[in-house]
């Protein structure tokens, strides 16, 4: 760790790429490689294009098109996966390692076809063209893409396969000083080199062999990281760091006391973070979480918290302290924003020294002498697309018709989910469908187990909670998640709006290895494309089913 001291602190960076119109691009998912400073060197991993990739713009009613390429060559495992799953660190979890694919993790858009389908599969050498389609009634939020091929996709997304995706805000959508706010996009990669080595090595055959192709690994600057096949020498050994846009330990030049939208996005293939600062001179305001804009529109918060695949929309604003803009003549201030992170087979019984802390970033404070600073953020409503009307009044008779109870647990080793009783792992085939849904109506879902260790997470429609036994400010009913990771709690009321969208809609834990596992479902959604459901405006009678009004409104 010390090794950082002496790395000079370079000011944040991002490239990003804004789909306008018919504009396409090509992205090719290839070997990357990514410096590894606080023990020096470097490993070579897989990535679009870079790590992370290109913060992706679009406008609602825009379209994500791009040519996806596979650069690499056959991979270890790539004639096929065999073997027994279900079983947490088995080294048959692990194969495919060179095939990709993409998945737009928060987006509310379809699972078919070449848009958000995770059923597809790109070999090696081979390209798929993509056209992922934003409604036009898509919600403004940050979100993210990631590989999401079964069995590899904690070696891929969790070695560096990701990117953030940003929604724009209609104009007029959002009260004026959130909407002009300076945005910094801080895509975090949560580095565990150790464990993407023995993930690769897992994908081997026993005597280490490549089964079709070379291993990326042995090209890496520590090839002697061949590790042991037990969690616990890796939870021991690897180190804990977390890249911010691929830097570390970055600086954000930021004006004194000017807010500052922070759009936050962390991949990871296991470990949960919380992001806080070392002093009190910053302040933070939560404005979004998983691209959904909170009720009351702005919660004073201490604590960023992140599962693996969260996102957070944060609003910031720092202050010189009076006595060092008195004394201390520099330039600028320096405030640190830190980080803590665990695994999450100890989040239920964490002490200090389980936890692995650091510096993420300083923001780097520009001093006001006039001090001219933006008023405090007033609470503020949206007006919400009708995918998100509120539905903790709906009407029962719309809630007995699809009620469930679900449960993520592990019996042991096993990795496993139960629906209604009946235990679910996803194979090395397709298996059929968990449930059969109409679209056009609502969901529920009562989470019984299992969320202080595992992560909730299911694609295309967001989950509203309803009611949980967790008492904490960042989980507050009437919120709205794709992904949840309660910590200590376990009870979840969730509901979701089956709205326009027909196809497979997978649901897994969100920790990758877990899903690799096996530990992933999917339902199926029937009906007519396009049905909403039809008491939307009773619920919220300002929800809308277009494009956003052109008229401005935030309350008014």
């Amino acid at each position: 760790m010390e090794a950082f001291l002496a790395l000079p602190q370079e000011e944040l960076t991002w490239n990003s790429f804004s789909f306008v119109g018919s504009k396409t691009m090509d992205m090719d998912f290839k070997v990357v490689e990514l410096a590894t400073p606080f023990i020096g060197g470097s490993y070579m991993t897989r990535g679009f294009e870079e790590v992370p990739g290109l913060v992706l713009r679009v406008k609602p009613g825009g379209s994500l098109k791009f040519r996806l390429n596979n650069k690499l060559e056959a991979g270890p495992g790539e004639s096929g996966c065999n073997g027994t799953v279900g079983l947490f660190s088995s080294p048959t979890m692990t194969c495919k390692s060179n095939s990709t694919n993409i998945h737009t993790h928060g987006l509310h858009s379809s699972p078919e076809g070449n848009e958000d389908n995770v059923f597809l599969s790109i070999a090696p050498g081979e390209s798929m063209d993509y056209d992922i389609k934003v409604p036009e009634f898509h919600m403004g939020g940050t979100h993210w893409y990631h590989s999401h091929l079964h069995h590899s996709t904690a070696l891929q997304a969790g070695g560096g396969a990701h990117g953030m995706i940003v929604v724009e805000d209609p104009k007029g959508s959002l009260p004026k000083m959130v909407q002009d706010m300076p945005e910094v996009p801080m895509m975090l990669s949560l580095v565990q080199p150790l464990l993407m080595m023995q993930l690769e090595q897992w994908s081997l055959t026993p005597e280490g062999e490549s089964v079709d192709g070379q291993q990326l690994w042995i090209n890496s600057a520590y090839p002697e990281w061949r590790r042991a096949n037990t969690p616990d020498d890796v939870a021991a050994r690897d180190p804990i760091w977390i890249a911010v846009n691929g830097q570390y330990r970055p600086k954000v030049s930021i004006k004194e006391g000017r807010w500052h939208r922070l759009r936050i996005a962390k991949a990871a293939p296991e470990w949960h973070t919380t992001l806080f600062l070392e002093t009190d001179e910053c302040e933070f305001k939560l404005l979004a979480k998983d691209g959904v804009y909170l009720n009351e529109g702005v919660r004073p918060i201490s604590r960023i918290y992140l599962g693996s695949g969260s996102r957070a929309d944060v609003a910031v604003r720092c202050f010189v302290p009076e006595a060092v803009r008195t004394v201390w003549k520099k330039e600028r201030y320096m405030s640190k924003l830190m980080f803590s992170s665990w695994e999450q087979r100890l989040a239920a019984f964490l002490t200090p020294e389980d936890n692995q802390t650091g510096e993420l970033l300083s923001f780097s404070v520009i001093p006001d002498w006039k001090c001219k600073w933006d008023e405090d953020l007033a609470p503020f409503s949206v007006r919400r697309p009708c995918y998100l009307a509120d539905l903790r009044n709906a009407p029962e008779a719309d809630i007995q018709r699809n009620q469930h109870t679900l449960t993520l647990t592990n019996n042991g080793p096993q990795m496993q989910l139960f629906l209604d009783g009946v235990r679910y792992i996803w194979g090395h085939e397709t298996p059929e469908a968990a449930l059969t849904l109409p679209v056009g109506e609502l969901v529920e879902f009562n989470v019984t187990d299992g969320l202080h260790l595992h992560v909730f997470h299911s694609h295309v429609n967001p989950s509203q909670i309803i009611s949980t036994d967790l008492e904490d400010p960042w989980y507050k009913v009437g919120d709205w998640h794709d992904t949840i990771f309660a910590g200590v709690a376990d009870k979840f009321v969730i509901r979701q709006n089956l709205d326009y969208f027909t196809g497979r809609i997978v649901m897994h834990c969100h920790l990758l290895t877990h899903e690799d596992n096996g530990m992933m479902l999917y339902w199926n959604i029937t009906g007519q494309e396009g049905t909403r459901y039809p008491a939307k405006e009773k619920l919220d009678p300002t929800c809308y089913e277009g494009s956003f009004p052109d008229k401005k409104y935030w309350g008014q």
